[in-house]
C-alpha cells in the first residue's frame, strides 16, 4: 500500500514537503515496531495511538513520525503548531530526518545560517546522505572545495549516486576516473550521470555506448518490473535516434543489436537508489 500527502505551514513558504511512503510488512517486536508497522501500512489511527505515549517518554522515532501525522492531520486532527514542536523535540533528540526537516524549515523561514548548518552537520554525522549533499553544495558555493569533496565522499558512501556524478564532473580530470564515477552513479539510477556518459561516448564516436547511455538517461519506461522492450525501443527512437541516424541501415541495425546487449547487461547489475523523502519509513 502506498500513500502520499503534503504538509503546509500557515502562510510561510515552507509547503508540500512531507510525504509518507509504505512498503513491506514488518513483524512487530516492540511497541515502537508495532507503531511503525501500522504507519507503514497506512493504519494511522493505530500508529498515532502507539506513538503518542512513546513520544511523551522521549522516543525520537515516535516523535518524528507522530509529528508527520500531526502536521498533516493524518489519523489524528491536524495541529501544525504542536506538530512542529514535536518535530523539534525529535531533532533535539538527534533524529537525523527530523534535523533535516527542521533545517529545511529554517531555510524557508530565513532562519539562522549557523543553526541550519549545525542541523545538517548533525544529520550528516549520523550517516545521512541527504545532509552530506547539502553540506557539499554549501561548501562549493562558498569555494571550500576540500570540504565539498569530503562531504561528497561521505554522501557516496551513504548511498547517494548524485555524489558520484558531482565528483566526476567537479573533481575529476582523468577520463578513466570520470567514466568510473559516472558509470557507478548511473548503475544506481542517477540519470544525469548516464546523460554525461552519452555525451562523452558521442564525442568519442562509440555509437553503441552513446545510444545505450542515452537510453538509460531517458528513463527507460517499462524496465522496473517485467522489462517491456517495445516501450524501451520506442523511447530510444524518440530520444536517441539522432546518435546513429547517419549510419547506413545495415550498420545501424547492427548497432541497435549491440545496444540491446548493452542494456541487457546494464539491467543485470542495475540497483537504483531510493532518494531521501521526509516522513518515510525506511525499508528493513
Amino acid at each position: 500500500m502506498k500513500r502520499t500527502f503534503t504538509a503546509t505551514l500557515g502562510k510561510t513558504a515552507f509547503a508540500g514537503v512531507l510525504l509518507l511512503t509504505f512498503s513491506g510488512v514488518a513483524i512487530a517486536a516492540s511497541p515502537l515496531d508495532d507503531g511503525v508497522n501500522a504507519y507503514r501500512n497506512g493504519d494511522f489511527k493505530k500508529s498515532a495511538s502507539v506513538f503518542t505515549p512513546l513520544a511523551r517518554n522521549g522516543n525520537a522515532t515516535a516523535q518524528y513520525l507522530l509529528s508527520c501525522q500531526m502536521i498533516n492531520g493524518i489519523g489524528i486532527p491536524a495541529d501544525q503548531d504542536s506538530g512542529w514542536e514535536m518535530l523539534d523535540h525529535a531533532a533535539q533528540a538527534g533524529h537525523p530526518d527530523a534535523e533535516i526537516l527542521q533545517a529545511r524549515r529554517l531555510e524557508a523561514l530565513q532562519g539562522s545560517r549557523h543553526d541550519i548548518h549545525t542541523l545538517y552537520e548533525n544529520a550528516a554525522n549520523k550517516g545521512s546522505a541527504q545532509a552530506s549533499m547539502w553540506l557539499a553544495l554549501d561548501s562549493l558555493q562558498n569555494d571550500r572545495k576540500e570540504d565539498a569533496r569530503q562531504h561528497l565522499d561521505n554522501a557516496w558512501a551513504a548511498g547517494d549516486p548524485r555524489a558520484a556524478t558531482m565528483i566526476a564532473t567537479r573533481f575529476t580530470t582523468d577520463p578513466v576516473e570520470r567514466e568510473k564515477w559516472l558509470t557507478q552513479a548511473a548503475e544506481h539510477g542517477e540519470l544525469h550521470a548516464a546523460a554525461y556518459l552519452a555525451q562523452d561516448y558521442e564525442k568519442s564516436d562509440d555509437r553503441v555506448k552513446a545510444v545505450g547511455w542515452c537510453a538509460v538517461a531517458s528513463g527507460l519506461p517499462g524496465h522496473n518490473a517485467n522489462i517491456d522492450w517495445k516501450k524501451i525501443g520506442t523511447a530510444i527512437t524518440k530520444n536517441c535516434a539522432h546518435l546513429d541516424a547517419d549510419m547506413k541501415p545495415e550498420a545501424r541495425a547492427t548497432n541497435r543489436e549491440k545496444v540491446d546487449t548493452f542494456l541487457h547487461d546494464f539491467f543485470a547489475s542495475y540497483q537504483p537508489w531510493q532518494p531521501w523523502r521526509p516522513c518515510v519509513v525506511k525499508p528493513q
